[in-house]
């Protein structure tokens, strides 16, 4: 009897692995298929740019869920639900991706129902594929009950103190601060919002802080910088909005490392949970502190009482100044989230690739420290963050990018 059932699981098994084999050689990946898609519905319903990492995040962890359930050996992350078998890992996929996309942004359905329709035409009909989607749109349903009111879609309006190392709306725009509700959302893979929260910037009255106000003063002006032309290269290659250098990175590196099914499905998930639960942790901080930006730290460097900064009430930094406060940095919080992520995932002989989608300029790093260090540096050369705003926000992303690695997508013991 036992060699029986030893003989069926290994019969099972050797049938799973061929059908996984062939059905990945025929069929798209519908992770990156969707994760596509999503790029695309996302602009094109004009959703606001820090509200479309939440959208990926529950996309992608979705997915995950739905190809663990039908095919995979991982602790799921959210939903375990019923699967009747035969049923298909890449069916389950694509109505799940589907479904949340559908949900998220309702003006693309057009465009989304021809990319379903794509989808599952490249699977064959068969009791798997009706099976597998009904893993799909099970575990969506779940997803968007358990997100319901993650605080996503709320507008919670900014009023800024004043008085020394406050931010207020900076120029040239004066626009007032519209990204408050992202340090109100329910986090992926943190405890709270504020579990990394840093101990906050440099006492105004502080070496440190005279320190990191005269190097942005000196090396991030738009004039009379002594910023080098290398220098200057580096800052203006990380001036694009992070999430258009990382959503492209992760799909990039998903196809060129070959993965399947399972390891696409879990590789996006945990790197645009990493991206999303960054920014919820930074801007948790930066609505925390609201602290001012080095536009209007220099400008009005008479009022922060410490006798060795100078006031320049001419200076103006390299790149426009974002409408929010500046501690930590946004950039420097998903970068090191995404990049540590990504260098547990593929920890041998990857070269990480980063493109400025302005330019077309591609960068390629050996180690998540390198890609991590440059943004540090080149996000204050731009003249819109302080060091010690770069270098926790790094810390929170490396955090992130930890307890991802340490307590999620685990493998089941069984």
């Amino acid at each position: 009897m036992h060699r029986l059932l030893i003989t069926t699981v290994f019969v099972a098994a050797a049938a799973a692995a061929f059908w996984t084999h062939f059905t990945q050689a025929s069929i798209p990946d519908p992770i990156t298929e969707w994760s596509n898609a999503a790029q695309k519905a996302v602009a094109d319903s004009g959703m606001a740019p820090f509200r479309t990492p939440i959208t990926f995040a529950i996309v992608h962890l979705a997915m995950y869920d739905a190809v663990n359930a039908v095919a995979g050996d991982r602790e799921p992350y959210a939903v375990s639900p019923t699967v009747h078998r035969p049923a298909s890992a890449f069916a389950a996929a694509i109505e799940a991706g589907y479904r949340i996309l559908l949900a998220e942004v309702p003006s693309q359905q057009p465009a989304l129902d021809a990319k379903y329709a794509q989808l599952r035409a490249s699977i064959r009909d068969s009791q798997e594929k009706t099976n597998g989607a009904a893993v799909g749109a099970a575990v969506a349903q779940s997803f968007l009950v358990l997100r319901a009111n993650d605080g996503r879609n709320l507008n919670i309006p900014y009023i800024p103190e004043s008085g020394p190392g406050v931010w207020i709306p900076t120029p040239p725009a004066f626009l007032p601060a519209t990204t408050a509700f992202l340090a109100r959302i329910t986090p992926f893979t943190m405890e709270t919002p504020w579990q990394f929260r840093p101990n906050g910037p440099p006492n105004l009255n502080s070496r440190q802080w005279a320190r990191d106000y005269d190097e942005v003063k000196k090396l991030g002006a738009k004039n009379h910088s002594l910023r080098t032309p290398e220098q200057t290269a580096t800052a203006l290659f990380w001036e694009p909005l992070a999430g258009t250098v990382w959503t492209a990175t992760i799909r990039r590196m998903t196809q060129e490392q070959g993965l399947d099914l399972q390891s696409s499905a879990r590789f996006q998930a945990a790197a645009f949970a990493a991206f999303a639960d960054g920014l919820i942790a930074c801007w948790d901080a930066k609505f925390a502190f609201n602290f001012w930006r080095p536009v209007t730290a220099i400008q009005h460097g008479e009022a922060d009482g410490n006798d060795l900064t100078a006031a320049n009430s001419a200076w103006e930094p390299l790149a426009i100044t974002p409408n929010f406060p500046e501690y930590p940095s946004g950039h420097a919080c998903a970068t090191a989230a995404v990049a540590h992520t990504i260098e547990d995932f593929f920890p041998h002989d990857v070269f990480i690739p980063a493109r400025n989608v302005f330019t077309g300029e591609e960068r390629f790093y050996r180690k998540a420290s390198d890609v991590v260090d440059e943004v540090i540096e080149g996000r204050m050369l731009l003249g819109l963050h302080f060091r010690s705003a770069d270098e926790d926000g790094a810390d929170i992303g490396r955090k992130v990018a930890r307890q991802i690695r340490s307590r999620w997508f685990k493998r089941t013991h069984s």
